[in-house]
């Protein structure tokens, strides 16, 4: 076996060992409440709308901002959605083969887009407790590695093949699919971020809660998404920002902080 064969397999054992922690850590919450597929996102997703769609995306920040769940929220969400990605592009364009070259992540990057994740959607303390145990070097030598599976496999021909450049991210302890999606999201605006607000009205919640999260759930999600960009016609509305549009639309009914109670 060629060394390059041997990492392929080392991948694919941790790819399927830290899936089911991930799924493990997530799936008590799952198992009480199952996303809710709100209605104003319902009606979104059912929109031929061009504008309707740039309307949601366009309204994010104050509709985010109205749940009043504080600043620390709202700096992670730009962090995440605006800060990351010119990062990630900025060390793409530098290209190279050395650590401090090509798009990648750092840990600190990593355990931002974590927090960003638990405090944006349902909190499951587990999945912090195993960003934070991950080694600097682990992360960005998957993310650099996943970045660039998703860079090579560039154009519409096998768009599906996509989601197998997840397979690195997903191979770190405690990053399942949904974890690994909103890393992706930060590199390439074809990867949606597997949010549940999105998943609820895209695919709905599945059969049962052990596998509404796994990798072919997540590769359903990625083709709907992307064929209705595909149908929209717009180049400005990719897969990933009509996931932020769904999530836009969905917080229109989500609860909100009473005043005065916000988080720091």
């Amino acid at each position: 076996m060629s060394r390059r064969d041997e990492r392929a397999s080392e991948v694919a054992r941790h790819c399927a060992l830290s899936s089911r922690l991930a799924l493990a850590a997530d799936r008590g919450r799952a198992a009480v409440m199952p996303p809710v597929a709100h209605p104003n996102a319902v009606t979104l997703w059912k929109s031929t709308s061009v504008e309707a769609w740039r309307t949601a995306i366009e309204a994010y920040d104050a509709r985010l901002d109205a749940l009043n769940r504080g600043e620390r929220l709202k700096a992670l969400d730009a962090f995440v959605r605006i800060e990351l990605p010119r990062r990630v592009k900025s060390r793409a364009e530098k290209g190279g083969g050395s650590r401090d070259s090509g798009a990648r992540l750092f840990k600190d990057e990593y355990v931002k887009v974590v927090d960003w994740k638990l405090s944006r959607g349902k909190f499951r303390p587990g999945l912090m407790k195993y960003a934070r145990a991950l080694d600097d070097d682990a992360i960005v030598r998957a993310s650099k590695e996943a970045f660039a599976l998703a860079h090579s496999k560039d154009g519409r021909k096998g768009k599906g093949d996509l989601v197998d450049a997840m397979n690195p991210l997903i191979a770190l302890r405690g990053c399942g699919p949904a974890t690994a999606s909103a890393f992706m999201s930060c590199a390439d605006d074809r990867f949606p971020f597997f949010s549940d607000e999105a998943l609820a009205v895209v695919i709905g919640n599945g059969n049962n809660d052990k596998d509404r999260y796994s990798l072919p759930r997540y590769r359903e999600f990625m083709k709907a998404l992307q064929q209705r960009s595909d149908e929209l016609g717009a180049e400005d509305l990719t897969a990933s920002k009509l996931e932020t549009a769904l999530w836009s639309a969905a917080a229109l009914t989500m609860p909100r902080k009473a005043r005065g109670r916000k988080s720091a």
